[in-house]
């Protein structure tokens, strides 16, 4: 009685944290904005019904998923073009996958309730993001606009020697000269202090102008 108590624990607990193989839903492309390289869906599952989406992506780029839920045991698996077998499983691996290069083809991912979670018919309110930039094989692949924004951060902070809980990133511009990234300073005392992060058409970051006029 004792062994076959301790089986049904052990099967128990492997059952709590085992993904369950979702009732799959239909697949929803994935779309960007004229100009944008980067797109958030939102949504809600329930039970064993999960939420697909599907990004085609050309050789070469860079691709970065984010997702964050409301349920704790929701995760999201991205797959890579023609494979039937996951490249990344958040229950494992964590909500957050990236890929530079890309190969050519559709990226799918699959948002889901683990099996406990999905027998008790939980819900979970989701929101992913998507990034998927660079020139098709060329140079700039490797610079997203998350990398673009951490190096604008870094530079700021260094600039005007204050912690990073003191600036702000506004979102990412674009000008005939190249992108560019606006923001603000807490400098304390001194006041808020505005600054624009420019860089080069290939999206490498050149120089920081303070933008704040004489006397403020």
């Amino acid at each position: 009685m004792r062994l076959a108590g301790r089986c049904f624990l052990v099967a128990s607990m492997l059952l709590m944290t085992t993904p369950i193989t979702p009732s799959q839903g239909a697949e929803r492309p994935i779309r960007f904005q004229s100009g944008a390289t980067a797109t958030t869906l939102k949504g809600v599952i329930r039970g064993d019904r999960d939420a697909n989406f599907v990004l085609p992506a050309v050789e070469g780029q860079v691709l970065q998923a984010l997702l964050t839920v409301s349920n704790r045991s929701c995760y999201f698996n991205a797959f890579e073009p023609g494979a039937q077998e996951a490249a990344h499983i958040g229950s494992t691996s964590g909500n957050e996958f990236g890929r530079n290069p890309t190969k050519a083809g559709a990226y799918r991912f699959q948002i889901y309730l683990m099996r406990n979670a999905a027998r008790r018919n939980e819900t979970c309110r989701y929101s992913l993001s998507i990034e998927l930039t660079g020139k098709p094989g060329g140079a700039s692949a490797g610079v997203s606009d998350r990398q673009m924004r951490d190096g604008c951060l870094a530079r700021v902070r260094d600039m005007y020697a204050v912690p990073s809980g003191r600036v702000r990133i506004a979102s990412l511009g674009s000008s005939r000269e190249g992108p560019f990234i606006n923001g603000t300073v807490n400098k304390g005392a001194e006041g808020i202090k505005r600054f624009r992060c420019l860089f080069t058409p290939d999206r490498q970051l050149r120089d920081v102008m303070a933008t704040t006029p004489d006397g403020e």
